[in-house]
């Protein structure tokens, strides 16, 4: 009983988080990116919980435990990525943003590209919209099979409890909600994720008997490659994981916090706090995994496998600690999801069609478009599925559709319209396509939808005689700014 009772008040935190927020956010830059306001530990530790999302504690433990070492391939990817997403892009389109006056992503793109026709706005916001609804759906899942392991909970009544929290405080506060709520969800995941591996060290009796315990069930347990042989299995688990990493760039959820932090030159700070937070998480989550396989490796879900030794390892008046850190790693995401989501029907969709007169009808929709899409996400979760195969197929498709659009928006000056559409629709085109012809057995979709979507956007910004000479003679002024 004491465990729900802790899970619970977790739960009203968030609640309470909300309507602290909902009092703060006065205008629609506040609800949709805080008013450009967060400090460097609110931004590094926010983007970095709404990345890691509920695969960090369900996803890959249950990776590790399945594959053992073959999951570094995977944690490489993530470091990489994000490493590379703090360097060249954070700081450029943090500043970029606001020289262009531009509050969502999208905003941006049809902005920077002079994009007077809203083409770009439109492709965008829908694309954003399918694949925030996937994403959502994968999270759902993750809330169903958390309360479900931890509470005995039904899984349709886990879904319905986890969507229904966090729908209240991203309603309420908006992004302001949703960046003080990451901060409290991050602190919990990283230590939850830095204590259980300890634990579990100590009950299985030190490193010596883990791996020989390890190496009696899968004598290719701690190799690399996981036991595969042949060019296009190893090809394809190494490029799974780097793949990973190749995605960074062009995840909107990920991209929205650096656009609100206050001080671009904090910047340099909030890499710093992210690279800790991820490297330490994510090593302790694959040591949860492996050292799950060696002491309970009769689990028949692996990805409860964080749960399994939160309940067996711990007090019994400690679970509902675990159980919430697990839940954070969740919500810290779906907020994430339904916002970025809801900002592009509101501003990108919505506006197109229908005129505004005043910043609370665009809140208002934004709000009404949070609800809408739940709905549609908790839909999607009601037939389960492994939390991190779907959460893959949405990355993959958010990556190859804005990746490529993202980085050669912050530093070529001949990129076009035409090049940035040409990209995003080869990109989702390619991405569903190879999934759903199975091609992702052999390399995961995200590889050739990236590839091809660089080379769309090269080859039709080439074609059609690049950009006008106004567009590009903005850029080339903010480029100068830079320098000063």
């Amino acid at each position: 009983m004491i465990n729900l009772v802790i899970f619970i008040a977790y739960l009203f935190l968030l609640i309470l988080i909300g309507f602290i927020t909902y009092l703060r956010a006065k205008s629609y830059s506040d609800y949709t990116i805080a008013g450009r306001s967060n400090n460097k530990w609110i931004t590094a530790i926010s983007a970095e919980s709404s990345d890691m999302s509920g695969w960090l504690l369900l996803g890959l433990p249950g990776m590790a435990f399945a594959s053992g070492f073959g999951s570094i391939w995977v944690i490489i990817g993530i470091l990489a990525g994000t490493l590379f997403n703090w360097i060249i892009v954070a700081n450029r389109l943090r500043t970029i943003t606001e020289y262009y006056n531009a509050v969502t992503l999208i905003d941006y793109f049809e902005k920077r590209l002079n994009d007077n026709k809203g083409t770009i706005s439109l492709l965008s916001g829908i694309i954003i919209i399918v694949f925030m609804i996937i994403n959502s759906s994968a999270e759902i899942i993750g809330s169903g099979k958390l309360l479900n392991a931890a509470f005995g909970f039904d899984y349709n009544t886990g879904i319905y409890i986890g969507l229904g929290i966090v729908l209240i405080y991203t309603f309420l506060g908006g992004f302001l909600a949703v960046s003080w709520s990451n901060l409290v969800q991050g602190s919990l995941m990283f230590i939850a994720l830095i204590l259980v591996p300890l634990v579990s060290l100590f009950h299985v009796g030190g490193l010596n008997n883990a791996v020989l315990n390890l190496l009696q069930q899968d004598k290719n347990f701690f190799y690399f490659l996981s036991g595969s042989k042949g060019f296009w299995p190893i090809f394809s688990l190494i490029m799974g994981g780097i793949g990973i990493g190749i995605g960074y760039p062009g995840q909107p959820h990920i991209l929205t916090n650096f656009m609100s932090i206050k001080d671009p030159k904090e910047i340099k700070d909030s890499t710093l706090i992210a690279m800790i937070w991820v490297g330490l998480t994510t090593y302790g989550a694959a040591i949860i995994g492996i050292l799950g396989r060696a002491l309970y490796p009769g689990t028949e879900d692996p990805e409860q496998i964080f749960i399994v030794l939160s309940k067996n390892l711990f007090p019994n008046y400690t679970l509902g600690i675990f159980a919430a850190a697990v839940m954070a790693a969740i919500l810290s995401s779906v907020s994430a999801y339904l916002l970025v989501a809801a900002a592009s029907f509101a501003s990108n969709i919505y506006t197109r069609f229908i005129k505004v007169t005043s910043e609370n009808q665009l809140i208002l929709v934004q709000r009404i478009s949070v609800i809408i899409i739940s709905v549609l996400s908790l839909l999607m979760s009601l037939s389960g599925g492994l939390v991190f195969k779907v959460a893959l197929y949405a990355w993959g498709g958010l990556a190859a559709c804005f990746g490529p659009l993202v980085i050669f928006s912050l530093y070529w000056p001949k990129l076009n319209k035409q090049g940035a559409i040409g990209s995003m629709i080869v990109g989702m085109v390619t991405i569903l396509l190879w999934y759903n012809l199975g091609l992702s057995n052999y390399i995961y979709e995200l590889i050739p939808g990236f590839t091809l979507s660089i080379l769309s956007l090269l080859i039709i910004s080439k074609i059609t005689g690049g950009p006008d000479k106004t567009t590009e003679e903005k850029f080339l002024n903010y480029l100068l700014n830079q320098k000063r």
